[in-house]
């Protein structure tokens, strides 16, 4: 980190090998369109190279561009049309499935996806980060600047939420 901050390309390279996938999930799970996931990650990985000097090291490079990464989203979430394509959703294809499980299993996927889209945005960062991403509660706090307390409520809130929107698919 620090040779990276010191302008050594080599070493944020390495930076950005750890964790662009990591940025890329959160900022797909945030979004749902992949292009608009790729356009993200890739901004926040820009805006982290160009603020690095500034950085002060108070939270881990880690947390820091998660909190890029997701005010990027939720910015860009708030600009684009809420249009939710249903092949939005990527599915895995499970060979050992038929048709009809396969599409039962598609069919929920964009069910979960739709749901956890309508999410009011501060629950939708906190469950994003801490249900798909296993980030801490002092982490997700941090990426938001809320406190512990405030985290808690949010992924109660989306659970419960969810947990209605969802019932049918239990």
């Amino acid at each position: 980190m620090r040779r990276a901050r010191d302008g050594c390309l080599d070493a944020y390279r390495a930076l950005v090998e750890r964790h662009a996938t990591r940025a890329y999930r959160v900022a797909l799970a945030m979004l749902e369109r992949p292009e608009d996931a790729e356009d993200v990650t890739q901004e926040a990985l820009l805006a982290a190279w160009l603020a690095l000097p500034t950085f002060r090291g108070d939270a881990s490079f880690a947390t820091w561009l998660h909190r890029i990464v997701t005010t990027r989203a939720l910015n860009r979430s708030t600009r684009a049309a809420r249009t939710r394509p249903l092949d939005a959703v990527p599915e895995p294809a499970d060979p050992a499935r038929g048709p009809a499980e396969q599409a039962e299993q598609h069919q929920a996927a964009v069910a979960v996806a739709e749901a956890v889209a309508e999410l009011p945005a501060a629950q939708r960062v906190a469950l994003v980060l801490y249900q798909f991403e296993g980030l801490s509660y002092d982490d997700i706090a941090e990426v938001t600047h809320s406190t512990v307390p405030a985290v808690r409520s949010h992924l109660y809130r989306a659970r419960r939420t969810l947990a209605t929107r969802l019932h049918d698919w239990r």
